[in-house]
């Protein structure tokens, strides 16, 4: 205790590399004897200091906060103004439909806003929930809360590692940091002391990290850091500091709001202006200024979009790709760089044996993962038998097969179902071989062997080793190999086969372990001796390489994504050489490279460099970020795949953020879309829907701008020349064009077939606006002609056929009938109408039957000419109408006919 009260406290915080200092400098440093452990004034006095081991909650924003936000956007101001303008004027009705309609705007989007940010709290629920640990010289149990830098920590199979610390001790300790790193395979872990060099979390093998589970042996451990201050802690901060991205069509809305609102109110400017000096009065001027705010803002166009991003999102869900956010449904679309997980997502995540070496002959083994199909095959000449080359490994072996599932160790997994197509009987063997001892594996001497009661060739009863570990330290005790049932020499030329072997393998990016036997002479066999004295003067048996497959479907979906000019990367927290040798199978072009050498490199190298890497190996989470970010600073548009904690940030700092559904809670929350078949090819059906929906979407944009230029043009034109008093339109008949004309064919068009050649495109750039110039001439040039037909109705009614009155409404049903031809017409930018294919949507012919008959209704039948302002037509007036919209078609025709001649010309 003395020890303790003579050191100061050190602040978890505080950058130390631990894992280069020895057990003995930690305690030390620390103040802690590692026999004894902190008192329990010492730790409630440092608890007291730096707080408990927790991380900070993030706190949803109030809903009535979240619920005003939504008045933030340019149309709901526009709105609200243009009502409380209503209300001075006394327009009570269309007042109160105005409110009505900001109130809907609000639920919509506060409803899609989602969830609060949720991944903070994710990541605190993730804390063990007590921890096992010495005070005062005894052992006892505490919350995990409650523990403190300094505290000696007891850890073993079973355990969730509650805080970051300096291993001490351990006895074949194995702990699965795949959540924090990445890797696919638990770690090894010792007490050694590790080099003065920066190392990542993923070569740190003599340290834990908070949140990952002990799957094997046990251990001693200093916790030298809590909360936040821990791997996991930075994560937690790392996503704090990640901000979303507001969706490209979010901003496409809000700058098309933006300027159809400042084009909207230089109409008024010239609307009052010119009224003023013409004498009108201040209420005749304000009822066409809401009139002009209605039909200058695109009310139903939040509504249409939520409810086409809705459909395509259940769409999605029915392929297993569940969209947290409606936006990302567009955002997809966009994707030009796809940054995916190696292991379940390009992967099976099962460890296959696809090959197995003896001292003179090789097999290969077909089937993939845990399931039982698959044979081993051999060359003619060779032995046809391999069970005893492969015994070790079924013998020295934890695990076991449940209904298809590897309950223990991947790796012994892939043994066991190695085993089977062998022609093995798993249980028999393991009966008939009953196991006397066990020497666990342990990363000092890198194998693991168990003592059987066996009998040999002639009969007489024997201990028996077997042994399966790594190659080198299989094969530095081997004295002879089992070769055609006959025992040979382990000789040089042996020796120098398997090195050769092993390389050849590790180089295709397979797992390489070797198997070994021993016959021990029961009447001089301790089991509570030293076992590993008696793993010595080995008998070789076979090499076994074994590889995570990939996924069949991953190969043609990453030729799709190519072919749709998605760049796809490998990321992993696996080396180098597997992710390259995977990334070749699966056609992924590109180096290799380690996420910390590109991180060194200088940030002009980093955007030079990254169109030539195609796999990114033992990647930290701040790689991961990097990585997104260098590609977004380029222009891409980044999906980041990712399940464990240590993906968060990155999957949080992507424009599409994907999440494994078997990850972790962490990853789900920071994530915007959910994948739960945790397969690679959903992710490119998800982008091929993704830009299904945005080029509908821009259909209904492109429909959409028209309409509103058409109104902008006509009020202003109405104003200028003194038609109609300024005001073409009333405000009923407005909100009529916008929520039955516009809307019917936005629901049409954004459910519209997908247009050829969609996934043969390149991806959309980065900040590409949707108003391009064709588009911009297209609905330029289509909204004046329009424009100009309406104006002359109107005053074609007022000169021939009795007033105002009667050529306001055959510009309201002339109006009708153009946006049914603009609908078919903005299909395509290019394309005619003039051919069969025009009519292959039911819903568009549905939608433009029943505009036709409403466009008769609405000044034939009473009702509608009273909630409206109509004034009933007859045939000839009727006739004007269509003739417009015939000649708008003609003139549209023209128009495309001179874009394809253009486009082929260029």
């Amino acid at each position: 205790m003395e020890m303790q009260s003579q050191r100061p406290a050190r602040r978890s915080g505080d950058p130390v590399s631990w894992y280069t200092r020895s057990p003995q400098d930690v305690a030390s440093e620390l103040g802690v004897d590692p026999a004894s452990g902190l008192s329990a004034a010492r730790g409630a006095e440092l608890l007291a200091l730096n707080g408990p081991n927790a991380l900070p909650e993030q706190k949803p924003s109030p809903v009535w906060w979240r619920f005003v936000a939504q008045y933030r956007s340019y149309m709901q101001i526009v709105l609200v103004a243009a009502a409380v303008v209503s209300l001075l004027i006394a327009q009570w009705s269309t007042a109160i439909l105005l409110i009505a309609l900001t109130l809907l705007n609000a639920i919509v989007g506060l409803r899609q806003e989602g969830k609060a940010e949720s991944a903070m709290n994710a990541l605190k629920s993730l804390l063990t929930a007590t921890a096992r640990v010495r005070r005062d010289g005894t052992g006892s149990q505490i919350p995990a809360e409650q523990l403190v830098v300094g505290d000696v920590v007891l850890i073993s199979a079973g355990d969730q590692v509650p805080a970051d610390g300096r291993i001490i001790e351990a006895h074949a300790l194995q702990i699965d940091e795949s959540a924090l790193t990445g890797e696919s395979l638990p770690a090894a872990k010792d007490a050694g002391t590790l080099p003065d060099t920066r190392l990542s979390p993923g070569d740190q093998s003599n340290m834990t990290f908070m949140h990952t589970p002990v799957t094997h042996g046990s251990g001693v451990v200093i916790i030298t850091a809590t909360g936040e201050d821990t791997e996991l802690g930075k994560i937690s901060e790392m996503l704090s500091a990640t901000e979303k991205e507001e969706p490209p069509l979010s901003r496409e809305l809000n700058r098309l709001t933006l300027w159809i609102t400042a084009a909207a109110g230089l109409t008024m400017i010239v609307m009052f202006a010119l009224g003023r000096i013409r004498d009108q009065a201040w209420d005749a001027l304000f009822i066409s200024a809401v009139s002009l705010a209605i039909a200058a803002i695109p009310e139903a166009l939040p509504t249409v979009t939520q409810a086409i991003l809705s459909v395509g999102s259940l769409n999605l869900a029915k392929r297993n790709a569940i969209v947290k956010e409606l936006p990302s449904v567009e955002t997809l679309a966009f994707t030009s760089a796809i940054n995916s997980d190696k292991t379940g997502t390009l992967t099976m995540n099962q460890m296959t044996a696809v090959e197995v070496v003896t001292p003179t002959d090789r097999y290969t083994v077909s089937g993939t993962g845990y399931g039982l199909e698959g044979k081993v095959h051999h060359a003619a000449g060779s032995a046809a038998g391999i069970e005893d080359a492969i015994l070790p490994y079924l013998v020295a072996n934890d695990a076991t097969l449940v209904d298809g599932q590897v309950v223990g160790d991947p790796t012994e997994g892939a043994f066991l179902v190695l085993a089977h197509k062998a022609g093995l009987d798993i249980e028999a063997t393991r009966e008939r071989l009953s196991r006397i001892a066990t020497l666990p594996f342990d990363p000092d001497y890198k194998l693991m062997a168990t003592f059987h009661s066996a009998v040999d060739a002639s009969g007489r009863p024997v201990v028996r080793c077997f042994v399966k570990g790594a190659v080198p330290a299989v094969t530095a005790r081997a004295a002879t190999a089992l070769s055609g049932g006959a025992t040979i020499p382990w000789d040089a030329g042996l020796s120098r086969r398997a090195q050769e072997q092993t390389v050849r393998m590790g180089s295709e990016g397979r797992r390489v372990m070797a198997a070994a036997t021993r016959d021990l002479d029961p009447a001089g066999f301790d089991p509570d001796a030293d076992l590993l004295a008696y793993v010595a003067d080995l008998r070789m048996t076979s090499l076994v390489g074994m590889v995570d497959p990939p996924r069949d479907e991953s190969r043609a979906a990453v030729a799709s994504a190519q072919d749709a000019g998605i760049r796809v990367r490998m990321v992993t927290g696996d080396d180098v050489t597997t992710g390259a040798a995977i990334a070749r199978q699966l056609g992924i072009p590109g180096e290799a490279v380690l996420g910390a050498d590109f991180a060194a490199l200088p940030e002009h190298e980093q955007r030079a460099r990254i169109d030539d890497i195609g796999v990114v190996g033992r990647v930290a989470p701040e790689h991961k970020v990097l990585l997104a970010a260098t590609l977004k600073k380029k222009g891409d548009v980044v999906a980041m795949t990712g399940d464990g904690v240590n993906d968060a940030p990155a999957i949080k700092s992507a424009d599409i953020g994907i999440a494994m559904g078997s990850g972790t809670d962490v990853a789900k929350n920071a994530g915007r879309m959910i994948l739960s078949d945790d397969n690679f090819a959903t992710i490119v059906y998800a982008v091929e829907q993704g830009r299904k929906l945005y080029d509908n979407l821009t259909k209904y944009i492109r429909f959409v701008l028209l309409l509103l230029v058409t109104f902008v043009l006509t009020f202003l034109g109405a104003t200028v020349v003194n038609i109609a008093a300024g005001e073409p339109f009333t405000p009923p008949q407005v909100l009529w064009i916008h929520f039955v004309v516009n809307a019917s064919f936005g629901f049409a068009l954004g459910f519209d077939k997908e247009s050829a050649g969609l996934m043969r495109r390149s991806p959309r750039p980065r900040g590409e606006s949707v108003l391009t110039r064709p588009v911009l001439v297209t609905v330029g040039l289509g909204g004046l002609a329009i424009t100009v037909i309406l104006l002359g109705l109107v005053k074609l009614g007022e000169s021939h056929f009795g007033g105002v009155a009667v050529g306001s409404s055959m510009a309201f049903t002339a109006f009708a009938l153009c946006l049914i031809v603009a609908a078919f017409e903005c299909r395509s930018e290019t394309d005619s109408v003039l051919k069969a294919s025009t009519f292959d949507s039911k819903q568009m012919n549905w939608v433009a039957l029943a505009q036709f008959v409403l466009a008769v209704l609405v000044t034939q039948l009473d009702g509608f000419r009273r909630i409206l302002g109509t004034t009933e037509i007859n045939l000839r007036q009727f006739g004007w109408a269509l003739l417009s919209a015939a000649v708008l078609l003609l003139l549209w025709e023209l128009g495309k006919l001179l874009a394809r001649r253009a486009k082929r010309r260029g």
